[in-house]
């Protein structure tokens, strides 16, 4: 056999081995995605379950008004004359509270919703908005007063506003759990803090601060680790699922500590570029 041919035969024996390695590596490609996605969509679930009650009583309102107010509209029109402008004012109540309830439903059925990160030109301070209006219900009932910060200043990013929501859920219901564990000589107020800021010229940053206890030294170089958690009950995904989104969207997340003792969670969020 010429060296011609050996040449050509080893030539296509790289080239089949090269063929064959990029067919895996796309299949391990294709799998590491779709596990990353079920595990996202499960804490999704998971974040939504906890939410769950509380929301359904803070559906439960709009739901009540609206039938009142049908009843009360009703009984009005079968007056000899009836009192059109108290009507009137009842529709735009009932209008009203519908789009409220309608607004709830509708943001608990898109975080239901199993979907792969789709990034577009979004509005960070729409994502904070309307994350802290689904947290709102459980921090009233857990006793939290929730105060937010949204820098106006910041242009609209690229990103995905379902995974990030998700993200900042994650990080105030860490946060209302740690002040759930709040003692006599700790802070007497639960206090959640949220904030949207320009990190540097470069990102965008959101940051969730707490009055809780802090994180012990010696668990804060694994709290982003998968199924570590430092809850009795936690199942040790939520941060590590936080992770992966904020790296997904060429970000970072991080934890710090704060001045009165509590904790401060900070992801950033790359701007585009001018």
């Amino acid at each position: 056999m010429s060296l011609l041919v050996l040449l050509v035969v080893a030539q296509s024996a790289v080239l089949i081995y090269w063929g064959f390695r990029d067919r895996r590596f796309r299949s391990a490609h294709r799998e590491a995605r779709r596990i990353h996605s079920a595990d996202t969509h499960a804490g999704r679930l998971a974040l939504v379950g906890e939410i769950a009650g509380s929301i359904a009583h803070e559906i439960s309102q709009p739901l009540s008004a609206i039938l009142t107010n049908a009843d009360a509209a009703e009984n009005l029109l079968g007056e000899p004359q009836p009192p059109l402008d108290e009507i009137r004012r009842m529709l735009a109540d009932i209008r009203r509270d519908d789009l409220r309830a309608n607004d709830i439903v509708r943001h608990l059925h898109s975080l239901l919703k199993r979907r792969e990160l789709h990034t577009t030109m979004i509005d960070l301070n729409e994502v904070a908005s309307t994350a802290l209006s689904l947290i709102q219900p459980v921090a009233r009932k857990r006793l939290v007063t929730v105060r937010s910060s949204l820098d106006a200043t910041i242009p609209p990013i690229r990103g995905d506003a379902i995974h990030l929501e998700q993200v900042l859920l994650n990080l105030m219901m860490n946060a209302m759990d740690a002040m759930a564990s709040n003692t006599a000589d700790g802070p007497t107020e639960r206090i959640l803090d949220v904030a949207t800021s320009r990190y540097d010229k470069y990102s965008a940053a959101i940051t969730v601060t707490d009055t809780g206890p802090g994180i012990a030294a010696a668990y804060r170089p694994r709290i982003f680790d998968s199924f570590f958690s430092t809850k009795k009950e936690g199942m040790g995904l939520g941060l590590a699922i936080a992770r992966t989104i904020v790296h997904a969207h060429g970000g970072k997340i991080w934890q710090e500590g704060t001045s009165a003792g509590g904790a401060a969670f900070k992801f950033t969020i790359p701007l585009q570029a001018a």
